[in-house]
């Protein structure tokens, strides 16, 4: 029987947590000890969110639609509708490799903030295809200030990268 260690975070929920504590200021940010289809739950007061966090790297030598580079993130379609009340926010987080002149020097973290509501909404007018394997993938290109989504159409998610407000609105006391 496999063991899993409860008693550490992923990487990504760590380095989300990290950054909401920079961005939220005079928020506490708690994990759940298993998978209850929340990764981190925010309370600042009395109000809270619940935050669910997918990561990837970058592709960079990978083409999709005529574009170098994008990351890829999976979403199952029976957990996303299952936990559509649950999950407050989903924030997409991508490991983009930045370079030097002979070598790559480092990771910067890209924070795509969206809520639920919104997500869902894009998913159906965006008519995001699950396939027969019921999952649901986003594949994000970034250029600059620019995010495209580019697995099933090309969507613009520029306006959510770094959308730390959105999070704090939502916890005005």
């Amino acid at each position: 029987m496999p063991i899993r260690n409860l008693w550490s975070l992923e990487c990504g929920e760590v380095i989300t947590a990290e950054a909401l504590l920079k961005n939220v200021k005079g928020c506490e940010v708690y994990f759940p000890l298993h998978d209850v289809g929340v990764d981190l739950l925010v309370v600042k007061g009395k109000k809270h969110v619940s935050i669910q966090v997918k990561e990837s790297r970058y592709y960079i030598r990978r083409v999709w639609k005529r574009t170098l580079g994008h990351s890829w993130h999976s979403l199952h379609e029976k957990k996303f509708h299952r936990d559509k009340k649950k999950v407050d926010f989903y924030v997409f987080l991508t490991y983009l490799p930045r370079f030097g002149e002979h070598r790559m020097l480092r990771f910067e973290n890209k924070f795509i903030v969206i809520s639920t509501s919104e997500l869902s909404k894009r998913i159906k007018d965006g008519n995001k295809n699950a396939g027969k394997r019921g999952i649901y993938s986003f594949c994000f290109n970034f250029e600059g200030k620019k995010v495209v989504e580019k697995r099933d159409a090309l969507v613009d998610y520029s306006k959510y990268l770094n959308r730390w407000d959105l999070i704090k609105h939502d916890l005005q006391v």
